[in-house]
């Protein structure tokens, strides 16, 4: 098995030096953790990185309220997630040199990833995801996109972005460069409180043309702690509304998580109790 060593070089755009991130001496980790956000984000809410899963071999989520919201992820022996069963479908993850290499599904390959130095590229179908890896996270740093035009041509639209560190602080902000006004990809400045996934963790996402804003979209506020009862939060708030997830925990390992939604309901409407998810553990032997 190879052990992946890297060192990440952050370019300080205020003072145009180089500076180095603390060796990463677990690449494959952060990988896993970027597949997993790869195909759970809008979908699942359950931040394995932030849990301590040791052993565990099989998850059983239930949502009584919604059943959309049920799943089953599997682990190997090595503590690597490699399938997630949903409502109609199974997602499978393989894994090469132990870094995460395919997704696949009963319909074929999904997407793959690519690595180059501090890299993952993730493909799928004509558009490319580009992450480098800064401190514990595997940040976006460009993204490719193809779309035809009437002709049926193929055009390529590019979004790059550069990731600077805060001087005396742990923040990274990731922004786009070579802004163009008439470019439909996403233009975001993201701010990280950290690169360790340490809590209090927040990750602030603004569009450059509506920065001080928080009534429209691509407008994000994410914020991960614990509370004074040792509950896992994570609030996420966009566009004015915020959902509360509050996960009771045992052993630094979820049991549920109860989902409320703040700033949606009608004036004067009671607001909606939590819509509750369960979680049932096995074990390998």
């Amino acid at each position: 098995m190879k052990i992946y060593i890297l060192i990440v070089s952050i370019l300080l755009i205020r003072c145009g030096v180089i500076a180095q991130e603390k060796r990463v001496k677990d690449p494959a980790k952060a990988a896993m953790y970027l597949a997993f956000e790869q195909h759970t984000k809008d979908r699942y809410v359950f931040p394995i990185q932030f849990f301590k899963l040791h052993n565990v071999k099989r998850i059983v989520a239930n949502n009584v309220a919604d059943p959309d919201n049920d799943f089953i992820l599997e682990f190997d022996k090595s503590g690597r997630w490699i399938s997630l069963g949903t409502k109609g479908d199974n997602v499978l993850l393989s894994y090469k040199n132990n870094m995460p290499h395919e997704f696949t599904n009963r319909t074929g390959k999904m997407a793959d990833f690519q690595y180059a130095e501090d890299t993952v590229i993730v493909k799928i179908g004509t558009s490319e995801w580009h992450y480098s890896l800064v401190g514990s996270l595997f940040l976006k740093t460009k993204y490719v996109q193809g779309k035809a035009d009437s002709s049926g041509k193929l055009g390529i639209s590019t979004n790059q972005v550069i990731i600077r560190k805060v001087a005396h602080s742990a923040e990274v902000i990731s922004e786009p460069v070579n802004l163009i006004a008439q470019d439909y990809l996403p233009r975001l400045i993201t701010t990280y409180s950290n690169t360790k996934w340490e809590l209090p963790l927040s990750i602030d996402s603004d569009d450059l043309v509506y920065k001080g804003r928080t009534d429209i979209g691509n407008v994000s506020r994410e914020r991960y702690y614990k509370d004074k009862m040792g509950n896992f939060i994570f609030d996420n708030s966009e566009s004015g509304y915020t959902t509360h997830h509050v996960f009771k925990m045992k052993d630094d390992k979820p049991l549920s998580l109860a989902t409320s939604y703040k700033g949606r309901q009608l004036n004067g409407a009671p607001e909606a109790k939590p819509e509750i998810t369960t979680y049932k553990y096995s074990y390998f032997q």
